[in-house]
């Protein structure tokens, strides 16, 4: 019983967590520099985005856990697709070469320079933990509507419950 609890506000902390860079992306906006300080006034604002990564934060997390669940491994560059059909062309063309056998060919040149080089392994993660950051941040400037959309959803399907 104790650990469902410690668990539970692990979960609820660790959700808390993951909102903070936007979070505090989103104060710094609303922030007013000056004179070696930093402050922001309470306004409107303000109070929106704390209500809505300390209480709606989480719950949406857990509800749209699909959103960030976005690793594709298939999600290839123009380039990488380009030298990939490269690759199948001189192979499906190659016949004869001396120093290969037949529907192999290879070129040893071809990853030494830089217009055949790829870096989809290299921009694929900070492409989705920028597309996580952007859900996040829609996340938190929508969260109280978003939670009661969920809210009335459920409700209207326990009023509304199929026979």
């Amino acid at each position: 019983m104790m650990s469902m609890q410690v668990r539970t506000v692990g979960a609820y902390l660790w959700s808390l967590a993951q909102g903070t860079l936007v979070l505090g992306t989103l104060l710094a906006i609303a922030g007013e520099g000056g004179g070696g300080h930093w402050s922001f006034q309470v306004t409107p604002f303000v109070s929106w985005v704390m209500l809505s990564w300390l209480v709606c934060y989480p719950i949406l997390r857990k509800t749209y856990r699909r959103l960030y669940q976005q690793n594709n491994q298939e999600m290839a560059s123009y380039k990488k697709r380009s030298l990939d059909l490269q690759h199948q062309d001189m192979a499906n063309s190659h016949q004869g070469y001396r120093w290969s056998p037949n529907g192999v060919s290879t070129n040893p040149w071809e990853y030494n320079l830089a217009n055949t080089q790829s870096t989809d392994e290299i921009l694929n993660p900070i492409y989705i933990f920028c597309v996580h950051q952007w859900i996040t941040f829609l996340l938190l400037m929508f969260g109280p509507l978003l939670v009661l959309g969920v809210w009335l959803v459920k409700g209207i399907k326990w009023v509304v419950k199929p026979k």
